[in-house]
């Protein structure tokens, strides 16, 4: 989305919030580059939330879409519309009115052993990475063996897990394609055909 371009307000047909026009205003805080060193970015945009008083915005850059930074913020009262921009260039806008307005795309489930599930585009997205050993294996595993169909699975991991593959081999899946970052590998797992 161009910064100038017009915004649709008819939320019924998936355009974006009215309140876009004020966070367009915004200057990004591109945290890409945190990434890139290996630093998490959320103390950089809790403070840069805190800040913000009522019908306020903040507009963030990232390499993907933050899911989970979207639940967190909702949960603080940020509504949040964002798009993909180009390959590895996310910008998710964030306003201060409640959080009532936020996409439900962005919604994330916590599964048993604390991974973060939600859905995209390209499929299911899980993210494993702060997690201690076995807990990223089980929490694939047991997202593959809920899936029904050829749904692809995307796995945010902080290292290449080098015993998935022969657990995932045993239920009929493999690893698609992997692409590594500095500090999120991501995966996409897919039936076997």
């Amino acid at each position: 989305m161009a910064e100038n371009e017009p915004v649709n307000v008819n939320r019924e047909t998936g355009g974006p919030p009215e309140w876009l026009t004020l966070a367009l205003e915004c200057q990004p805080l591109d945290v890409r580059g945190l990434l890139a060193e290996g630093i998490d970015p959320f103390a950089a945009v809790m403070e840069a939330a805190a800040p913000i008083e009522f019908g306020g915005s903040l507009v963030i850059d990232a390499p993907f879409n933050p899911s989970p930074l979207r639940r967190i913020l909702a949960g603080r009262g940020f509504s949040s519309y964002g798009r993909k921009l180009s390959e590895g260039h996310w910008r998710v806008f964030f306003h201060l009115d409640g959080g009532a307005d936020w996409e439900k795309g962005a919604d994330v489930e916590v599964m048993p052993e604390g991974a973060m599930t939600w859905r995209e585009e390209d499929g299911i997205h899980i993210d494993v990475r702060k997690l201690t050993p076995p807990n990223p294996m089980l929490s694939i595993i047991r997202l593959i063996e809920g899936i029904e169909g050829d749904e692809t699975v995307v796995v945010h991991h902080e290292r290449e897990p080098h015993f998935l593959a022969p657990e995932l081999a045993e239920r009929g899946w493999r690893i698609a394609r992997t692409s590594t970052e500095v500090v999120n590998v991501r995966l996409w797992l897919e039936r076997a055909r």
